[in-house]
């Protein structure tokens, strides 16, 4: 139910599904719905800026809003076809590049993205692979958020059929998705980061997010950026090796002072 939650488990023989509801992950979904070639998740501000020298567009947000002399913030209507197709793009987030991140530290066998807009096709793809699954909720500064748990339910409920065992966080979350599932909107309008977002005049995102099936892709991190692999879905590893071996790993130097001013907490 949090990134700080996640060295209770071992993920290194897990799917882990990283859930950022309001905005990263359905922001992801839509990006490569309409072609952006790739996403770079970072956790720090000065490192996601320098990508720009390397021919990237930058994405940035903290705390909702866009940052200053980024491309893009964290907005899924901002991710047009006429903006990204064919483009890479790094992006750092307040929560969800953080989760990214914290699953790659704990060496997690396989990272994909969920949100509602991908639901369904992450769900048969998951229960194709016959492995563990990690649902990870980014929430808010390591805080539960009701819209990663109500999503990580609905999901849940989705795989539950199909699992020998489940986690008692995931029969809260099944239960806490079956009491929202009728009044999504309320429970929403009541979640802490909507009474965020609503200062910040994103009530329609807020009801973008709550679609399912709008974007039927399966982001996936292979090496150091996300990919989709929805096209290649039935033999997605092979995609991988082949990704592997022609990806180009940009690294950009940034000084300890540089990195301490871009934490994510900022």
């Amino acid at each position: 139910m949090s990134p700080a939650l996640i060295d209770q488990f071992d993920v290194s023989e897990a799917i882990v599904v990283v859930i950022d509801i309001l905005r990263a992950t359905t922001t992801m979904c839509v990006a490569f719905d309409n072609g952006v070639e790739l996403m770079v998740p970072v956790a720090h501000i000065e490192e996601c800026a320098a990508y720009k020298d390397h021919g990237y567009l930058i994405a940035g947000e903290r705390s909702g809003e866009q940052l200053e002399g980024f491309d893009f913030g964290n907005s899924p209507f901002s991710y047009t076809p006429e903006a990204v197709a064919g483009k890479r793009i790094a992006i750092t987030t307040t929560n969800g590049t953080r989760a990214i991140k914290a699953a790659q530290e704990r060496n997690a066998r396989a990272i994909v993205v969920g949100a509602f807009s991908n639901i369904s096709t992450l769900a048969h793809w998951l229960i194709r692979q016959n492995e563990h699954v990690c649902l990870l909720c980014a929430g808010w500064r390591d805080n539960l958020t009701l819209e990663d748990t109500i999503f990580a339910g609905a999901l849940a409920r989705k795989l539950r059929n199909h699992f020998n065992r489940f986690q008692d966080t995931c029969l809260v979350a099944e239960t806490l998705f079956s009491s929202a599932n009728n009044r999504k909107r309320y429970f929403f309008r009541n979640s802490s980061h909507y009474r965020r977002l609503i200062h910040l005049n994103l009530q329609e995102e807020v009801k973008y997010a709550m679609r399912r099936d709008t974007h039927p892709v399966i982001p996936m991190m292979i090496g150091n950026a996300l990919y989709d692999i929805s096209a290649n879905k039935d033999d997605y590893q092979d995609y991988v090796q082949q990704v592997l071996q022609t990806q180009e790993i940009v690294q950009p130097v940034i000084t300890p002072a540089a990195q301490q001013a871009g934490k994510w907490a900022q």
